[in-house]
């Protein structure tokens, strides 16, 4: 069975790899997506720019020569932008949308919602109060009702007959440029009024795991002061003839038992993959049969061991001689031989060098210490005769 869990370990992880590069593909192409998308907006407002720096050019030094721009293809959509630069295409960088929400304490939980009365920072409506129709977190920018109002072209293929080519929409406007307005009590004076609140904190974020919403309350830094949600309006759903009834939606038709599975054991194999290479429990059976596969494995390798040519019975048996008999050892005889040939070659290496003769019996104990010894252990009746030099 562990050849089976390796096996599934090695699944699991190449298709956690195979995973992770299909997103780093697709993360890649949304990014050039939206890379060519913004730079297709960013030369239709240039061009526009720029037809519009020509016009009041000719207008100022043509005056009654100067072309008709209410002809062609603009004729009645003259002063409109184009459709693509309604909304900012794909999704902001993560620093960007930090960035955008720096007064909302952060883009992940947005101290901003539908409802919410807001001031207007920049644009022609700068100072103007609205509500917030909108709230677009990938690009982080809302839509506020009534103001930032702007004539868009309708391309000619979803305008129709009977609409115009232009219709009056909102745009939508970033977050940064925009502020809460929220009614305020003066402590000193008693007197309610609207007050710009320039940064908001969150505040007991609290995750519900039933329902997996996440709650939390925003609250003015320094004043301690909670900014309560706007109020939104229950839905209303509509009930139809073909509407399963509460009752018996909440009716409880089956109790399982501790006798009786709650799925038969014919029917699981048919929910789910039998012969996937993920799957980790496995059935007694099946078990015992890969059990019952290894142990014929181990026996037949035991087999084999058993069935040997009488070369290889001779060899054995010469082994086990072998290692009965143990370790050799050296008897008297060797170490005199082999102190002789010491002792020859010990003469040879002086007379090659050029030394001077030493007597046999310094050759002999500074040549033979360990080999009297040896000699010394294995016999202590006879002495150890002393090899002389020829």
């Amino acid at each position: 069975m562990q050849k089976v869990f390796r096996r599934v370990a090695t699944a699991e992880r190449q298709a956690a790899k195979r995973t992770a590069d299909r997103q780093r593909v697709a993360i890649l192409h949304e990014k050039l997506s939206n890379k060519g998308s913004k730079g297709y907006q960013r030369r239709a407002a240039r061009e526009d720019i720029i037809k519009a720096k020509n016009a009041i050019k000719n207008d100022w030094h043509l005056g009654p020569l100067a072309p008709n721009n209410f002809k062609g293809d603009l004729a009645d959509t003259y002063g409109a932008i184009s459709e693509t630069r309604y909304k900012l295409n794909g999704a902001l960088r993560e620093e960007d949308r930090q960035a955008r929400c720096a007064w909302l304490d952060g883009a992940t939980h947005l101290n901003l919602a539908q409802g919410d009365r807001v001031v207007l920072l920049e644009g022609p409506d700068k100072g103007k109060i609205g509500q917030v129709k909108d709230i677009h977190p990938d690009t982080c920018d809302v839509v506020v009702e009534g103001l930032n109002r702007s004539n868009l072209r309708l391309p000619t293929a979803i305008r129709g007959k009977d609409k115009p080519p232009a219709i009056n929409i909102e745009l939508p406007i970033p977050i940064s440029a925009v502020r809460l307005v929220h009614p305020i009590q003066d402590p000193k004076t008693g007197e309610t009024r609207d007050v710009i609140i320039n940064q908001l904190r969150h505040d007991g974020i609290f995750h519900d795991r039933t329902s997996g919403i996440t709650k939390w309350r925003r609250v003015v830094p320094g004043l301690n002061l909670t900014i309560p949600w706007p109020k939104t309006e229950p839905k209303q759903y509509t009930d139809h003839k073909v509407d399963t009834l509460r009752i018996d939606v909440e009716e409880r038709t089956f109790v399982p038992t501790l006798l009786q599975p709650p799925i038969p054991e014919q029917v699981i194999d048919e929910l789910r993959n039998k012969y996937s290479r993920f799957r980790t429990r496995h059935t007694e059976e099946y078990i015992a049969k890969k059990e019952a596969e290894l142990q014929a494995k181990k026996d037949r390798v035991k087999l084999m061991d058993s069935v040997r040519t009488p070369l290889q019975e001779f060899h054995r048996a010469e082994r086990e001689r072998k290692k009965k008999k143990g370790k050799p050892r050296l008897t008297v005889e060797m170490l005199e031989e082999i102190g002789k040939v010491i002792a020859k070659n010990r003469e040879r290496s002086l007379n090659t060098a050029g030394v001077s003769e030493i007597s046999s019996e310094g050759v002999a104990a500074e040549s033979l210490p360990a080999v009297t010894e040896s000699v010394s252990a294995a016999t202590t009746a006879t002495p150890t005769p002393t090899p002389t030099a020829s």
